[in-house]
């Protein structure tokens, strides 16, 4: 005999799951470390430096910085071996979202040494030397957040 209630479960949960959005859950550090040393830390206490999909991402990061109390430069999980990508290795959908600072015509690469990527006050980034100390924001996965 088939049990109705546990198709309905499982109809409702896939629904929900399909209807939900999913963001990452930002965590802002306000120790200025290098981009390599906020990395680490990242990967040792959480999953790894921020990583950003689209705009709904990036809302969600500078509002996390707003409620920390910050409005200046932080190290992102955006870096340059040749081709820019995301430090977790992220290249699924949203692995190309950028929002370069464009009146700086960012990306510039100046004196060869700017492989790091850090986000300002207005949420536009920029690249910048990577020895540079600076604040730091980490995620930890992803949550589901409920449209309801």
């Amino acid at each position: 005999m088939v049990d109705y209630k546990m198709i309905v479960y499982f109809y409702l949960s896939d629904s929900l799951i399909l209807s939900s959005g999913l963001s990452h859950h930002y965590r802002f550090f306000s120790q200025s470390l290098t981009w390599t040393e906020a990395q680490a830390y990242c990967r040792q206490a959480h999953a790894d430096l921020a990583t950003v999909e689209n705009s709904e991402d990036l809302n969600l990061l500078m509002n996390t910085l707003q409620s920390a109390g910050y409005s200046s430069d932080i190290w992102i999980g955006l870096y340059s071996e040749i081709d820019w990508k995301w430090s977790d290795a992220y290249t699924g959908t949203g692995a190309d979202y950028r929002h370069w600072r464009s009146d700086l015509n960012e990306p510039e690469f100046e004196s060869a040494r700017q492989f790091c990527v850090k986000s300002g006050s207005g949420g536009n980034w920029w690249d910048d030397d990577c020895a540079l100390n600076l604040p730091f924001i980490c995620y930890s996965g992803k949550e589901i957040h409920h449209g309801f």
